[in-house]
């Protein structure tokens, strides 16, 4: 076959294929564990994982631009409906994994995450802190549900069934008088009064059914006053928390969100749906909500329960806002399929019952109440369920036109396919990108095209362990809509490629074919390893017409960063490791900063972060101080600021990092 035939039926395939996440990782770690093979094979069969819901192409014109500028939203929300919100941002930043977690706390952004088993931790600028639980491997820590005061100086949290408070200026800490026993008492999801004296409880209470068959649960919300230590009944239910300003609260029961005034007693149903939390500051509740839809399909009976997180006004609930946008699993028909398939020989009409593409759970307030952080499940069937924390930024102004566009580009990078898609008149069932992924995107400029409004954009695509990468120039058209803009078709307009063949690197534009650039014997030997040696790892600043590549010496495990300006045809070394690879390299959209990815040969993974301009390296892990970290990795450029993710404790968090300030923060 020929190799444009291949390259034809390589597109169709990636149009179909899902990704395969255990090949994807196994690659990883194949490279960490022996880069002195040759991965030409990652380019063939990890292209085969590219899910591109829409065509990623090319870009010719430069015309009616407006200057290269981003339009943000005000963060800030003074009094105004929940249905006049705008989601101004979303990201999933933390990774618990297949494990589990309760409600976070949040405080003048210092999130509290209780871990079970591991310990409650600190995650703010400064690292991830374990600040409560043993650090004994042998003794199970039994850390469960958290709580910050109003003050943000009292830290309330259960630890094997016990509930204390401490105080995080002094870090003294002592019991309070709620305890449960791990077999039919339990208590959950404490919420402090917004003058910080009293605390909410949800009190589980489990008793055997009649005639032995498993148990009854009784949850009641119980009131506990700080200064007198009294106990008090206040409700039937569950997930309770106050309302600032009013005298009530709210709570679940029996799948509906419940009102409660406290003075009058009188409860008043505010909608269907989960795990209510009320906004600091009173204006608003969030909570979850599930909606049943019925479908037939090929014959089979499906019903969906998608859920979704909503906000609705904590006073009279007007009005409220669906603010996430859960979708069918993109491998319903699949699905469908296999229940078909395993019915085939039965008399009984076969149906399937099944969850969205996420499930959401747990959602609670940044202190400002300007942000929500909820618990996302992907409820995939390849990897198993995978619980990230998300966190939704709300604002009372639209986006732009360029902001809507950008927010697109990062929730594609950062895989949060339920905010892309929201982002999109049609969207795709497929938008995750495996390889080639984006490290990196730019906004080039707005403009228009009779009545049509553009953002102009590039989309850094590269390849891990190889040295293939792209720039992929489109024009997105956009439309206004509630939330400001939602991008109405997408243009390619111009793809750039670089990669190398048989130790030669080349240009190609458009698909077309291939340019030399150079040769491995036009690089000036001293720039070289010595003995055998391949080329690893690539980017490309088109501002300075730069290719930035890597060699990896296969002999003496020495390693080049190397530059070549396709202007003047020169060379130059910008850096040299021994002992490791580096596996993938990303410039930021600018060319002043790249970062790259390293593995050294004792099994470590580094960030370097070079400094183009003066030369500086950086390596990420000496910014923490007080962080465990197992491993950290380069994830890709959100425009000027470098968006990293580190492992410790079994789980992935992440970091953005301002390299013109030298400041460090999460999402």
């Amino acid at each position: 076959m020929k190799e444009k035939d291949i390259e034809k039926n390589l597109e169709k395939l990636k149009e179909h294929i899902p990704v395969n996440y255990q090949l994807k990782e196994k690659l990883k770690k194949e490279f960490k564990k022996n880069t002195k093979k040759s991965y030409k094979f990652i380019a063939i069969a990890a292209s085969l994982l590219l899910i591109v819901g829409f065509a990623l192409a090319s870009f010719l014109s430069h015309n009616n631009y407006s200057p290269n500028y981003i339009t943000s939203p005000s963060p800030f929300i003074s009094k105004a409906n929940a249905a006049d919100l705008k989601i101004a941002n979303q990201i999933s930043f933390f990774d618990i994994g297949k494990g589990n977690t309760g409600r976070i706390a949040e405080y003048n952004g210092t999130l509290y995450i209780a871990i079970p088993e591991k310990g409650l931790f600190e995650y703010n600028k400064n690292g991830f802190r374990q600040i409560v639980g043993e650090k004994s491997k042998n003794v199970p820590i039994g850390v469960g549900d958290v709580a910050v005061s109003p003050d943000g100086k009292k830290l309330l949290y259960s630890l094997n069934y016990q509930y204390y408070i401490k105080d995080l200026s002094t870090d003294k800490t002592e019991k309070i008088r709620v305890t449960g026993n791990g077999l039919d008492i339990f208590y959950e999801s404490p919420f402090f009064s917004p003058d910080g004296n009293k605390i909410i409880f949800t009190k589980n209470v489990y008793t055997p059914r009649e005639g032995g068959h498993g148990f009854e649960k009784k949850a009641i919300l119980w009131e506990y006053d700080l200064k007198t230590s009294q106990l008090t009944e206040i409700a039937e239910g569950s997930y309770g928390s106050y309302v600032k300003n009013q005298n009530a609260i709210v709570f679940e029961k029996d799948n509906k969100i419940i009102y409660k005034d406290l003075k009058t007693g009188e409860e008043k149903t505010v909608d269907e749906g989960r795990f209510p939390s009320v906004s600091p500051d009173g204006n608003y509740i969030a909570y979850v909500k599930s909606e049943i839809k019925n479908s037939t399909i090929d014959g089979v009976e499906v019903t969906e329960h998608i859920s979704n997180v909503w906000v609705t006004d904590a006073v009279g609930f007007a009005t409220k806002k669906q603010v996430t946008e859960n979708f069918s699993k993109p491998n319903l028909k699949s699905l469908v399929e296999s229940v078909k398939e395993k019915n085939k020989n039965s008399p009984i009409k076969s149906d399937l019952v099944t969850g969205g593409e996420y499930g959401y759970y747990l959602p609670s307030w940044s202190n400002d109440s300007n942000s929500i952080y909820v618990l996302k499940n992907l409820n995939e069937d390849v990897r198993g369920n995978m619980m990230t924390l998300m966190k939704i930024d709300l604002s009372k102004e639209k986006l732009s036109a360029d902001y809507t566009v950008r927010r697109f580009l990062q929730a594609l990078i950062a895989r949060d396919d339920d905010f892309a898609k929201m982002l999109m008149k049609n969207p795709p069932s497929f938008l995750t990108i495996s390889n080639p992924h984006p490290v990196g995107y730019n906004i080039l400029g707005t403009g228009k095209e009779g009545e049509k409004t553009y953002v102009d954009a590039e989309l850094y695509m590269g390849y891990w362990g190889d040295t293939y990468y792209s720039i992929e120039k489109q024009r997105y058209y956009v439309t206004p809509s509630e939330n400001g803009y939602i991008i109405d078709s997408i243009k390619g307009l111009e793809t750039l490629e670089f990669y190398d063949k048989n130790n030669t690197f080349y240009e190609r534009i458009n698909r077309e074919k291939g340019k030399s650039l150079f040769r491995e014997t036009d690089i000036p030997k001293e720039y070289l390893p010595e003995g055998n040696f391949r080329f690893t790892a690539s980017a490309f600043d088109a501002k300075t017409n730069t290719l930035y590549f890597t060699v990896l010496g296969l002999d003496n495990r020495q390693s080049k960063l190397l530059s070549y300006n396709l202007d003047t045809k020169t060379f130059k070394l910008v850096n040299s490791i021994d002992n490791g690879a580096f596996a993938e390299l990303k410039l930021d959209g600018n060319g002043n900063f790249l970062a790259a990815n390293f593995f050294s040969d004792d099994g470590k993974q580094k960030v370097y972060l070079y400094n183009l301009k003066t030369g500086e390296k950086t390596d990420l892990e000496t910014l923490f101080k007080d962080t465990k970290i197992d491993e950290i990795e380069a994830n890709f450029w959100n425009q000027d600021k470098l968006m990293f993710k580190i492992s410790t404790y079994g789980i992935s968090l992440m970091y953005e990092y301002n390299p013109v300030k030298s400041q460090i923060s999460i999402p």
